[in-house]
């Protein structure tokens, strides 16, 4: 079945082909549904407009970035038979009948520069069946860092994810969700408070300097997205830099203090979710580049003093900013052979499915062969 739209933006044709690799096959009926006039109208200012033209080129030379680097990689000897892009996440709100969320980078343009095949778009899927998108490395958390008690594995990026993953051999599931923000908030303070200056706190030192300023704290914890349960994901379009200058434009103390509480709000909002809506462990691995924040690690483990949080690069050997590429590496394996991933206790989807699309590269034949090794 062949499913088209054209540029007249009509509605959409549906033709039933009997394929025959011998021929051209067989026309076996043709069929068509019109587009409501009002969605006809939307696509048209859009096909007419320029809104979409900047994001379609910087798909484009995401790609190309990509690509490039992954050349570097194989001209010192690396060899890889597939490539799992995650991409660079430009919108996500997943609430609702017409949530979305969108990662661009091109997979054609990496195949191209490299002759690999490309796992990509990994997110889309699991919100058509009905799941947030994200977070989606908590499965490979689970196959990963098991022991015979309950962990937590916390990721600290731009925003925060935590996951409860039950002990070996248990009848428990994984549950995860985003906690809300990680770096996000501090980073954009401090390239605020520096004039563009710093890009990030290192080892939370500047923060170290300040008081948490309990009041403001407070008002911060009662935002909405903090009292609801999980399923839940979130992303820049909440906790962003224009946030982060309408707050400086009221506080009333310094710059230290500033960061010091934002900190604070990303510490004990973690700490919150976990209390509020986890089941116990006695262990925290931090992985994410908020981990090398020691005043944020202080500040988590003052706000969970019965859980020894460690570095999870020092309890496990991988290196914290490699943790979520090595994820979607492992879900890209997962998509060549495919299988469901099962993200009912984490995004809340109706069912396992499998996640993430694939576009075969020049080696497309050898990636077969290695898949039916591998079934």
């Amino acid at each position: 079945m062949g499913m088209m739209s054209g540029t007249s933006a009509d509605g959409i044709d549906a033709a039933l082909l009997e394929f025959s690799a011998l021929s051209a096959g067989e026309f076996r009926g043709h069929w068509h549904s019109p587009y409501p006039p009002a969605l006809q109208e939307r696509l048209f200012r859009l096909q007419e407009g320029d809104a979409a033209r900047p994001l379609l080129a910087i798909d484009r030379e995401i790609g190309r970035l990509h690509g490039e680097f992954a050349q570097q990689i194989l001209a010192s000897g690396v060899q890889f038979d597939l490539l799992a892009l995650h991409g660079q996440t430009v919108a996500h709100q997943p609430d609702g009948p017409d949530g979305y969320t969108w990662q661009i980078g091109s997979a054609y343009e990496l195949a191209q520069a490299t002759g690999c095949s490309v796992a990509h778009d990994f997110r889309r899927a699991d919100l058509a069946a009905g799941g947030q998108g994200a977070p989606l490395v908590p499965p490979f958390h689970g196959a990963l860092l098991a022991t015979e008690r309950p962990l937590l594995v916390l990721n600290l990026g731009g925003m925060a994810n935590l996951t409860w993953i039950p002990a070996r051999g248990s009848e428990g599931r994984i549950r995860a969700f985003d906690t809300g923000p990680g770096n996000v908030l501090i980073d954009a303070a401090v390239q605020l408070l520096s004039d563009g200056k710093l890009r990030y706190d290192a080892d939370g030192a500047w923060a170290a300097q300040g008081r948490v300023q309990e009041n403001m704290l407070r008002e911060w914890l009662a935002l909405d997205y903090f009292q609801r349960p999980p399923p839940k994901s979130t992303g820049r379009e909440l906790f962003n830099a224009r946030w982060i200058e309408a707050q400086w434009s009221v506080w009333q103390s310094g710059k230290a203090d500033f960061l010091a509480s934002l900190c604070a709000l990303t510490a004990r909002s973690i700490a919150q979710a976990a209390q509020r809506w986890l089941p116990s462990a006695a262990r925290m691995l931090v992985f994410g580049g908020g981990a090398c924040n020691r005043t944020l690690l202080a500040n988590l483990q003052t706000a969970l003093p019965d859980v020894a949080v460690e570095m999870g690069e020092q309890a496990s050997g991988i290196p914290s900013a490699a943790m979520e590429a090595l994820a979607f590496a492992w879900l890209g394996g997962q998509c060549l052979l495919g299988r469901p991933i099962d993200l009912h206790g984490v995004t809340g989807q109706r069912e396992a499915v499998v996640l993430g699309s694939l576009y075969p590269g020049r080696n497309w034949s050898q990636v077969l062969h290695l898949r039916e090794q591998l079934c």
